[in-house]
């Protein structure tokens, strides 16, 4: 009789087994970083919710590779999941690029009520086009200035200066506008970068610049909020298809409450790590941010020439009506 209720509970366990949907899910967040916090929070939860009946594998920190890679594997199915940047989508759906408008978003609220609504209402279908389904936007967060060589308060600051930016068209286009010299260097070669001295200084969050230690090599830093970036959680339209409609409700359930904690980690720890990495030599300084806005005519110029003139003004409108 044992034997007869061990076989039959192998059986079970077998046919759990071969039941279950594994989801792959791909991101750039290093170890600790509030996204990588999150998406344990979103396996765990998936996976309690659906009786593991989703099991959801986690490759942070570039391992499945740098982040357009991992997007492209994500749009062939290759990956079913990624937390992917804006300005990587862009490349596949130009418009994108006005989400990274040099100095659109004037806080924390402002970019949530326009990415959480009337953008993803417009990004949504547009993404579905290329087999993608988009869950909700995780936090990257409002990108600062650093460099090795000097303090930078104006734009007459960056003359000279070679700032690495990733292959980002708006990014690239803030540091030439405000006079820099923007270098081209995957995520995955930043630290490497900096230690070497390939370029001067970089663009990037305060949480990315704290966890990945950039201030050990870059000494100044400057408070400028250019451009607010997330991390989109998308998922291949086929693997979601594998996934009944309450696993499929769980899953976006689950990524909007990911969302909300990687928001409010990282927002949370910004001013405890810039108090830290200043009481590691970090000098911090604070502009005053009207002469970067106003040198940014030919960065918004460039934006509006890649995006359309329509969808321009379509995100402008968004931006006025949220303020």
């Amino acid at each position: 009789m044992k034997k007869i209720v061990v076989m039959l509970a192998l059986a079970g366990i077998s046919q759990f087994s071969l039941s279950a949907v594994e989801l792959k899910l791909g991101h750039f967040a290093s170890d600790g970083h509030p996204c990588d916090i999150a998406a344990k929070q979103f396996k765990a939860n998936v996976e309690k919710r659906t009786h593991g009946e989703v099991k959801i594998s986690l490759y942070g920190n570039n391992a499945l590779g740098n982040p357009p890679e991992v997007l492209e594997q994500v749009m062939l199915g290759a990956v079913d999941m990624s937390l992917s940047g804006q300005d990587q989508i862009a490349k596949h759906l130009p418009f994108y690029d006005v989400i990274s408008t040099p100095f659109a978003f004037k806080d924390y609220a402002t970019a949530d009520k326009i990415i959480d609504g009337d953008f993803k209402k417009w990004a949504d279908p547009e993404l579905a086009k290329k087999n993608l389904v988009h869950l909700s936007d995780w936090e990257w967060g409002f990108r600062q200035l650093t460099n090795s060589k000097r303090p930078v308060i104006t734009p007459a600051d960056m003359k000279g200066l070679k700032i690495r930016t990733p292959p980002a068209f708006a990014y690239q286009a803030f540091v030439e506008a405000a006079g820099g010299n923007a270098q081209t260097i995957a995520f995955s070669e930043l630290v490497m970068a900096m230690k070497q001295g390939v370029v001067d200084g970089q663009e990037n969050p305060i949480g990315t610049i704290y966890n990945l230690k950039l201030y050990e090599n870059q000494k100044y830093m400057s408070i400028l909020n250019y451009t607010y970036s997330s991390m989109v959680h998308l998922v291949n339209k086929k693997s979601w298809d594998k996934l009944n409609p309450s696993q499929q409700a769980i899953l976006t359930e689950e990524s909007a409450s990911a969302a909300k904690l990687a928001r409010k980690l990282l927002r949370d720890d910004e001013a405890k790590q810039l108090k830290e990495m200043e009481a590691k030599g970090l000098v911090v300084a604070r502009p005053d941010l009207a002469p970067w806005k106003a040198a940014m005519g030919p960065a918004w110029e460039k934006v509006k020439a890649r995006v359309g003139a329509d969808n321009f003004k379509r995100f402008m409108d968004m931006v006025e009506k949220a303020q």
